[in-house]
């Protein structure tokens, strides 16, 4: 597809506009958002996207609406596009005239995948954001607030040997359409039995001998597979996707001596790298205190200024593998919203993205990260009895701590913890903690003296200065502006699928969450001018509870009798 025509966007068609004024006379969100900020997107904003000969293509502005349009109302693509020709307002919004053609609904796919082709996903995001800094609704230096939430990967959860058994027959589905020859001539009759069928649990045996049989079974038949593919195939298998990807899930649970495959206590790779599945190698498994998931994670970032008249927009969505800590993406956060000239003043956040280094480190860049950290970590403080690392003097002039009791440590050495965060390690002679009278209230430990691992100076200070106001009133009440987050994404995930992915891998994820976010914008958009239009607050009060009406009427008998 080209783009030989310019496919400027088109004024809503005149029998259009009456006719879908006359079936909804209060009109829909489309058509207000239509009427009052026009058409969003623009064609040359996808001009790069598409090549300038070839059959026209569909204007993309229209594709790209429709792409939001269908998150927002979740409906798949054959179904958006039977929307564009029924549904009135969507005709509305798109500027199509009452006698305008269908469209296949293969579009849509080829258009997002244009989109991830030429690293354009924000293409979906941006030009929302860019009406509202027009119109004064988003600023750089105001407040935001981000959160994460899991998000499950199209796939099912596959156990350990599931997972090679299902890799070894997603790669001979693949060779069986691609050289059904070549694989019929090297095929062991028996794989027909074992593979042809999807690879679960509920067909394995029950006994764990039998168990161990299957295991060596299947590992010798990757291992023949391997060999044949690497002695008498054409080249262009031995590079096929699937089967680099076989012989690292092979890897991962099997080991090879002496010719024979041997299974693995556990796998040989960290849950930062063990692919899952072979449908979808991207996805992870991970665990948060009690939910376990295998996919995806996402962060949302939103404005949130209680004070201006604008609303809270979602300006920044992140999808990362679900093994990456919140506390490493804060940074990435922050430096990509630095870029788009969209820096807030001070961004909440809980607990799992803070950290002293990024407190130091942003607020060297302007913004003040306003969220919890996380206690000391020592047994002293979950037993709350003893003498922790704030119990002790640290004089970072002479490089030394003095402990309660009045001792100096012995070590003070720099050193790189847990990578690249570094940090200090002190150490007190083990001669003197073994005489101190208070040893069971200091350390445990038995070989050697007590030892502190702190972060560098500033760190440890804003670390120190955190824990001690946290706790605040006045603090606390600062922090509860952070809770708005969590109803952004109750609605993002109940009413736009923003925790179930329909697509496989990190990048088509990304794009599917940056629909959900330009969908939620138009939503508050939306709700914004109707608020504006009846003079009514931006966000209108929480109701109370029934037990609060209760209490107000006791209250007023109460006031009322004495």
């Amino acid at each position: 597809m080209s783009m030989k025509h310019s496919y400027e966007v088109e004024p809503v068609p005149q029998e259009t506009r009456d006719l879908a004024w006359r079936m909804s006379p209060k009109g829909t969100l489309l058509m207000h958002l239509r009427d009052a900020l026009g058409p969003i997107y623009h064609t040359q904003e996808f001009a790069r996207l598409f090549p300038n000969w070839g059959r026209p293509a569909h204007a993309p502005w229209r594709l790209a609406l429709i792409t939001v349009l269908q998150v927002l109302e979740g409906l798949t693509d054959r179904q958006a596009a039977q929307m564009a020709q029924v549904r009135m307002d969507w005709r509305y919004a798109l500027s199509l005239s009452l006698d305008a053609p269908s469209f296949d609904f293969s579009v849509l796919s080829d258009f997002r995948h244009r989109l991830l082709e030429h690293q354009a996903a924000d293409l979906l995001l941006e030009p929302i954001l860019q009406v509202c800094q027009d119109r004064g609704w988003l600023k750089a230096g105001g407040k935001q607030r981000t959160a994460s939430t899991h998000v499950l990967a199209q796939i099912r959860s596959l156990n350990s040997l599931e997972a090679v058994g299902e890799s070894l027959r997603a790669t001979l589905n693949e060779l069986a359409e691609l050289e059904p020859d070549w694989l019929l001539e090297h095929i062991d009759p028996e794989w027909f039995d074992r593979y042809v069928h999807r690879f679960e649990l509920a067909r394995f045996p029950k006994e764990e001998s039998k168990r161990a049989k299957l295991r060596g079974q299947v590992g010798q038949d990757v291992v023949a597979l391997l060999q044949r593919l690497e002695q008498g195939s054409p080249q262009s298998l031995q590079h096929l996707e699937s089967v680099q990807l076989l012989r690292q899930v092979f890897e991962q649970h099997y080991q090879v001596r002496e010719g024979q495959a041997h299974w693995r206590d556990g796998p040989a790779v960290s849950n930062q790298e063990r692919v899952v599945s072979p449908y979808d190698p991207q996805a992870r498994s991970s665990r948060k205190r009690n939910t376990v998931w295998l996919g995806y994670k996402v962060h949302v970032t939103e404005t949130c200024d209680q004070e201006a008249e604008s609303p809270h927009l979602v300006i920044q969505v992140q999808t990362t593998p679900a093994t990456i800590q919140d506390t490493q993406q804060l940074e990435p956060i922050q430096k990509q919203l630095r870029q788009r000239s969209l820096a807030p003043r001070e961004q909440y956040v809980d607990a799992g993205y803070t950290s002293g280094g990024q407190l130091v480190k942003q607020a060297q860049h302007g913004t003040e990260i306003v969220g919890p950290v996380q206690a000391d970590g020592g047994w002293q403080h979950r037993a709350q009895a003893g003498y922790a690392a704030a119990d002790f003097q640290l004089d970072w002039q002479q490089h030394r701590a003095i402990c309660p009791q009045g001792q100096y440590s012995q070590k003070w050495s720099p050193r790189q913890d847990h990578g690249p965060r570094p940090s200090i390690l002190i150490q007190f002679a083990r001669h003197v903690c073994a005489a101190c009278i208070v040893r069971e209230q200091c350390t445990k430990g038995t070989e050697q003296g007590r030892t502190l691992n702190l972060l560098e100076p500033c760190a440890h200070q804003a670390l120190v200065q955190r824990r001690a106001e946290q706790f605040t009133p006045a603090y606390q009440q600062r922090y509860g502006r952070r809770a708005g987050i969590e109803g952004t994404l109750s609605q993002g995930i109940r009413v736009m699928g923003l925790r179930r992915t329909p697509y496989r891998g990190t990048d088509k994820t990304q794009l599917h969450h940056l629909a959900v976010a330009a969908a939620i914008n138009l939503v508050r958009v939306e709700a914004f001018l109707q608020a504006q239009a009846q003079h009514r607050p931006p966000r209108a009060p929480r109701p109370p509870t029934p037990l609060a009406r209760l209490h107000h009427r006791w209250e007023l008998q109460e006031a009322r009798m004495s």
